[in-house]
């Protein structure tokens, strides 16, 4: 019947990883990359072209090289978002049926969803070839703060790609899975996941193999993409200052320059500096070019994205807010998400959080890995085959490297071209010499004060202890965590704790002698531990509209789910055959300020005079985080058949079966055929 996977559906790339002989890892393309990226170009000779190969278009086919959809992926035309993308993308978005939004290319109009459909079909393909088995099934993860429309459409998503989708998981959730238990009895975890295009925070409990969600908040437009633009606008602007050359006004090189910033930012990770040197941008007279320089340092980098940074920590505040707890109450930190690899990010989620965070997997990979152990959880098939899935080991290759390699100049020429100039100026300047540390600081509390570039009170340093229950590849970004005093779960602290001095670090444990196994003895294996149980919650409020303009919650933010809540309404009229209900989810009072997700209709309701009908509307939330409908006649008993109109969704189910045909009629390039 075919494996079940995980799949990462990112904005910036897309990982695919599966669960086979009790090794999780990511699965590569033909080329070895793990990394999909999220872009599909549809190219001239009508081929359409998915990964790598579409990245390379964007450079000189911009307006048909589509890619950051999962920003806008549910989302109403009307909605904010929707709109500011309009001005920074360079290819076309235009109003669907329903309110919903399409992307033009080459003179045929796509919904979002059928944009990730591509991207799904391509990491499909390359499980495949890479597995030699079927892939039928797939656990695809989305941010946790998704509302229903966003959930519901990465689910057609999934249904368009021909992938029967078992669940739709969110993303710190399934980081939380792949990292497992620390060992520790009762723990509290936060997970900070800023990715490309979207930024999460959720506080779990783990008890044994139980995963309590507690909370979680996020900001789904909020994620390294925002950085790239801060570096991109201000190439921009020297390129305006220095050659009187308006790189805005034309989206085709402003898209490149978009593609240079991503690049100097993953430079700058691990430089102090970075220089650009390109010969091929800036008109000149006679038609010659004009070398252009752009240097850029890693203080100025972390000046200019503070305030994105910055923004994170509101919504932390969210999630700690609602969980009931504090910052002290933590045991863990993990990073998630490529963003996370600035090391200025680090450091401010250890001010926020008075806590060295955890890096102990790729922080690409980790969500899909996650996924594919739920996955493998989910199968039927795999079930029965009594493979192990409760004790997955990682594979190493995912697993965060000591001493990550420098990003040099030959990393950077990634289907770019960022060339050395003909006057054999460098296109990266040699890093300087590391500064002398400064003076110590004084301490202040968890997330006092602004940070400042350069002043990081410690280095982040990697540290594999020489004894650990965790396998010989988890390896934690500085030194592990000191266990604050015991507490419930609520995180409430023991009596007399706060007088309980900090313990000092004890001296290295020595290794024991190994006792000599003769040829017939094995090491006994571990016992191993029971599937994980996931208790996740709805991040939204959902509420209906009521008399003027006020919003009734049916559902608080941050429940438990599955869950079902359920209200009575009464006809207004005589004789009133149905009832029209607008339903949405946020936090606010006022129906318009939150998202509003569709128009609940009530039918067949029996004629009578006003009041006499009583209809109980159920909401239901399921374990994908996907609304249900359903409505009882009170008065009879009998079920009244509930539509919910969604606002952006895909319609009827002929514009389902158009879009299947669609995707049937654009076949993807062959794996490792280059353009």
């Amino acid at each position: 019947m075919g494996l079940a996977v995980g799949i990462d559906l990112g904005t910036t790339n897309s990982v695919v990883a599966v669960l086979k002989d009790g090794v999780v890892g990511t699965v590569p393309d033909p080329d070895g990359a793990r990394l999909l990226p999220s872009v599909v170009a549809f190219h001239p000779n009508g081929s359409t072209l998915v990964g790598t190969t579409a990245v390379a278009r964007r450079l000189n086919d911009s307006a048909n090289t589509i890619y950051s959809v999962k920003r806008l992926i549910g989302r109403p035309w009307d909605s904010p978002e929707v709109q500011a993308a309009r001005s920074t993308l360079p290819f076309e978005l235009r109003e669907g049926p329903n309110g919903s939004v399409l992307v033009a290319a080459r003179g045929e109009a796509y919904s979002l969803p059928e944009i990730s459909a591509f991207v799904l079909r391509q990491a499909r393909a390359i499980a495949e070839a890479s597995l030699g088995e079927p892939v039928e099934r797939a656990v695809i993860t989305v941010p946790a703060n998704f509302n229903d429309l966003q959930r519901a459409a990465t689910k057609m998503a999934g249904r368009l790609a021909g992938i029967e989708v078992l669940r739709i998981l969110n993303e710190p959730t399934a980081a939380a899975l792949a990292y497992g238990p620390s060992g520790r009895q009762d723990e509290r975890v936060a997970i900070y996941d800023l990715g490309g295009g979207t930024f999460d925070v959720t506080i779990l409990d783990l008890a044994g193999n139980v995963f309590e969600v507690l909370a979680t908040a996020g900001d789904t437009s909020l994620g390294g993409d925002d950085i790239d633009l801060v570096i991109a606008e201000r190439m921009a602007d020297d390129l305006l200052k220095n050659h009187r050359f308006d790189a805005r006004a034309q989206p085709q090189v402003f898209t490149r320059l978009r593609m240079l910033a991503e690049r100097m930012k993953q430079a700058l990770s691990s430089r102090e500096e970075f220089t650009l040197g390109i010969d091929d941008l800036v008109p000149g007279d006679r038609g010659a070019s004009v070398l252009w320089q752009f240097r850029m340092t890693r203080p100025e980098l972390e000046w200019a994205s503070l305030a994105l940074v910055e923004r994170t920590f509101k919504v932390c505040q969210q999630a700690l807010d609602a969980s009931g707890g504090a910052t002290k109450d933590l045991d863990r930190i993990i990073l998630v998400g490529g963003a996370t690899r600035m090391p200025m990010v680090a450091r401010k989620v250890e001010q926020f959080f008075g806590r060295t965070p955890v890096v102990r997997i790729n922080p690409d990979e980790v969500v899909a890995l996650g996924a594919a152990i739920q996955a493998a959880l989910l199968d039927k098939t795999r079930k029965t085959s009594g493979e192990p899935v409760a004790s997955p080991r990682i594979d190493e290759r995912s697993v965060v490297q000591p001493f990550p390699k420098e990003i040099d100049a030959g990393d950077m020429d990634l289907a770019l071209p960022v060339v050395d100039s003909k006057t054999a100026i460098p296109v990266a300047a040699p890093a300087r010499p590391a500064p002398p540390p400064p003076p110590p600081l004084p301490p202040k509390a968890p997330g006092a004060g602004q940070f400042l570039p350069g002043t990081s009170t410690k280095p982040l340093v990697f540290d594999v202890p020489q004894e650990s229950s965790v396998s010989p590849f988890e390896i934690e970004l500085g030194p592990p965590p000191v266990r604050p005093p015991a507490h419930t779960l609520l995180g409430v602290s023991a009596p007399g704790a706060e007088a309980i001095a900090p313990p000092q670090p004890p001296p290295p444990p020595m290794r024991p002698p190994q006792p000599t196994l003769r040829l017939d003895q094995a090491p006994a294996p571990p016992p191993p531990r029971a599937a994980p149980l996931l208790i996740d919650v709805t991040p939204l409020s959902l509420g209906v509209e009521t008399v003027g303009g006020f919003c009734d919650v049916l559902i608080e933010a941050n429940t438990p789910v599955p869950c079902d809540r359920t209200r009575t309404f009464a006809t207004a009229t005589d004789n009133q055959t149905q009832v029209q209900l607008r339903v949405s989810q946020g936090a606010s009072r006022r129906f318009d300020e939150n998202t509003c997700l569709g128009q609940l209709e009530l039918t067949d309701i029996p004629p009578s005079p006003r009041g006499q009908q009583a209809i109980a509307v159920t909401f239901e939330i399921d374990a994908d985080g996907i609304l249900n409908v359903r409505a009882r006649n009170v008065s009879t008993g009998n079920e009244t058949r509930a539509r919910m109109q969604l606002v952006g969704g895909q319609g009827e189910p002929g514009d389902v079966a158009a879009m299947q045909a669609r995707q049937a009629a654009h076949p993807l390039a062959p794996l490792g055929i280059r353009e």
